[in-house]
Formats: C-alpha cells, sequence, structure tokens
C-alpha cells in the first residue's frame, strides 16, 4: 500500500528519457558535423604537399590565412618563421590534388583587395606534371598590386611631402626674416620721402605761384605797353601795325599758359601728398 503511493508514473519517466535521447542524438550529430567540416576545410586526410615562400613581410597575414589559386581558395599559411635579415618564411600547405598546377615555376604575392578584407596569398598557376613536382619546393615571391601597391605609393608621397614641407620651414625661418627685413627697410624709407615731399611742396608751390603772378603782372604791363607802342606808331608808322598785332597775340597766348600754370598749381598747393603706408 505504501510502495503504490510512492511509486513514479512510468509513463513520465519514458517521455523524459527519450527527450534526453534526442537532445543527445542531436549534440552528436552537430559534434560530427563541425568535424567533418574541419576535416574538409583542413584536408587532414588529404594528401598535401608543401610550399615554402621568402617575403619581405607578414603584415596582415596569420596561421590559417588562405591561400588561393586563381581566385579559389587551395590551401592555408601553415606556418611564419622569421628569418635572420629580418624577412619571413611563409609555410604553405596545399591539397595534392592541385599540384598539377603549382610547381617551383610559380610565384606568390600577398594581396588585400580592400582596408577591411582579410589578407590572402595569391599563387600564380605554372602547370607541371605532377609526378615531377616535389613534396616541398620554394617558390618566388614578386611585388603585389592594388592595395599593397597603393600604400607603398602613398608612404613615396608621405615622404616627399615631409622633404617639402622641412624646405618650407627652413625658407620661413632663415630665408623669409631677411626678405620682410627689406620690405620694412624700403617702407621706411619710402615714408621718409613721403614727409620730406609733404614738407617741401607747400613753400615751392607759394613760391611759384608769386613767381607766375609776377610773370603775369609782367605780361599785362607789356600789353598795355605794346597797346600805346601800337598806337603810336600806328600814327607814326603805319606799315608796322601788322608786326605789333602779332606781337599782341603772342603775349595774350603767353598769359593764357601762365594762367592754366597757375590753376594747375591750386589744387596741389591745397591738399598735402598723402604718405606711403608701410
Amino acid at each position: 500500500m505504501i510502495d503504490s503511493q510512492f511509486q513514479v508514473p512510468q509513463p513520465q519517466l519514458t517521455a523524459y528519457r527519450r527527450s534526453s535521447l534526442l537532445f543527445g542524438l542531436s549534440g552528436g550529430v552537430l559534434l560530427l558535423g563541425v568535424v567533418a567540416l574541419l576535416v574538409a576545410q583542413q584536408g587532414w586526410f588529404q594528401r598535401q604537399f608543401h610550399v615554402r615562400v621568402v617575403a619581405p613581410t607578414s603584415m596582415g597575414l596569420a596561421v590559417g590565412t588562405p591561400v588561393r589559386l586563381s581566385g579559389l581558395r587551395v590551401g592555408v599559411l601553415e606556418r611564419i618563421n622569421l628569418l635572420p635579415d629580418g624577412r619571413v618564411t611563409l609555410l604553405l600547405r596545399i591539397p595534392d590534388r592541385y599540384r598539377a598546377w603549382i610547381s617551383p615555376r610559380s610565384t606568390a604575392r600577398i594581396s588585400t583587395e580592400s582596408l577591411l578584407s582579410q589578407s590572402a596569398v595569391d599563387l600564380i598557376a605554372a602547370p607541371m606534371d605532377p609526378d615531377r613536382v616535389p613534396q616541398e619546393f620554394q617558390i618566388s615571391y614578386t611585388r603585389a598590386s592594388g592595395l599593397e601597391e597603393l600604400i607603398s605609393g602613398a608612404e613615396a608621397t608621405r615622404k616627399e611631402l615631409n622633404g617639402l614641407l622641412r624646405s618650407t620651414q627652413r625658407i620661413a625661418d632663415q630665408e623669409l626674416p631677411a626678405a620682410l627685413k627689406g620690405v620694412q627697410a624700403v617702407s621706411a624709407s619710402s615714408s621718409a620721402l613721403a614727409s620730406t615731399v609733404n614738407r617741401e611742396i607747400p613753400p615751392t608751390t607759394t613760391e611759384l605761384r608769386n613767381t607766375l603772378r609776377t610773370f603775369e603782372q609782367t605780361g599785362r604791363a607789356a600789353t598795355r605797353t605794346s597797346d600805346q607802342v601800337e598806337r603810336t606808331l600806328a600814327e607814326l608808322r603805319p606799315d608796322l601795325k601788322v608786326s605789333l598785332q602779332e606781337f599782341a597775340q603772342l603775349m595774350a597766348r603767353s598769359n593764357a599758359l601762365l594762367k592754366g600754370l597757375q590753376g594747375f598749381l591750386e589744387p596741389a598747393s591745397s591738399s598735402p601728398v598723402p604718405a606711403a603706408k608701410p
């Protein structure tokens, strides 16, 4: 009676075991799938051969970096070794089925298609009889194109710009101050010359104006005298009247010229010459 009260129902126990079994089977299948994928990617159970590449740098590379042939992934970077001269040796692991396209005559380069993409080791095919291709050999390295070449060009441009900046700084530090001093000296000389002109022009203009007035008065007196002489000579010598008229016209032109010169000098004496700005 007591045992029957504490007995676990059999249907619930069967469902629990069934769920546990299904969960375990699902986990096992998932694990086998992951292992199979790793085996397929790494080629652990395939025949493989190795290729060595001596490159100047391994920047952007790491163990597991893909190896490509004509854009297709054919292997992985297995190891990176540093050489005594600072270069690096890249050991590539490639499945045996690609042996017909990769030989000692092939070349390799490191390429990066964009700033965000992963670097890769690209191989240039050189077909050869697979039986003549050794199990491990070395191929030559060629300079990559694309982003790496762009970066190298940018580095060279940066060095040229640095040299230009240093030259500009040297000019600014050494030659520019001397040129500025010369400009300042010329400006000071121009200011002194302008001040001298401002001081000297008004007195000179006044004296010249007085002289012109004297000339004008003299001309008027000469005109009156010539009129008197003309009348007198007209009475005494009628034949000299024509010559006297020509002389009167000449004196009139002289007076007009003197008035024009005086009018030209009046504005110059009233407004001083502006000083030159430094």
